[in-house]
């Protein structure tokens, strides 16, 4: 054979170190999504304790309450109760610490 006809292929394999490859949140879509429910949970949960802090013990009450009806409907008491005890201790806690630094003058 000709050398000239002759077509030689080089494959050339690359090593890829796997923890180079999963760092990168371009080539990783898992770690993309947890980021943005980090995110999306981030942003919840801020307006959540706003929301807390301003409402008055009525609406928490009441809150409270249909919140705990729903959890126990949908078999989702444990997360329920979280969120109502939750919430009835960083509206007593945060509630104190807010009107110790920001004490009103009249």
């Amino acid at each position: 054979m000709d050398t000239q006809t002759q077509n030689t292929l080089v494959t050339v394999e690359k090593e890829t170190n796997r923890s180079d490859n999963m760092s990168s949140a371009d080539n990783n879509p898992i770690l993309a999504f947890v980021k943005n429910l980090a995110d999306a949970l981030k942003y919840v949960g801020r307006h959540a304790f706003n929301w807390v802090m301003q409402a008055s013990w009525k609406k928490i009450l009441l809150t409270s309450i249909l919140t705990l009806i729903t959890g126990g409907l949908l078999h989702l008491s444990s997360l329920a109760n979280g969120l109502v005890f939750g919430a009835i201790i960083v509206k007593l806690f945060a509630d104190k610490d807010s009107a110790a630094t920001n004490p009103q003058t009249e």
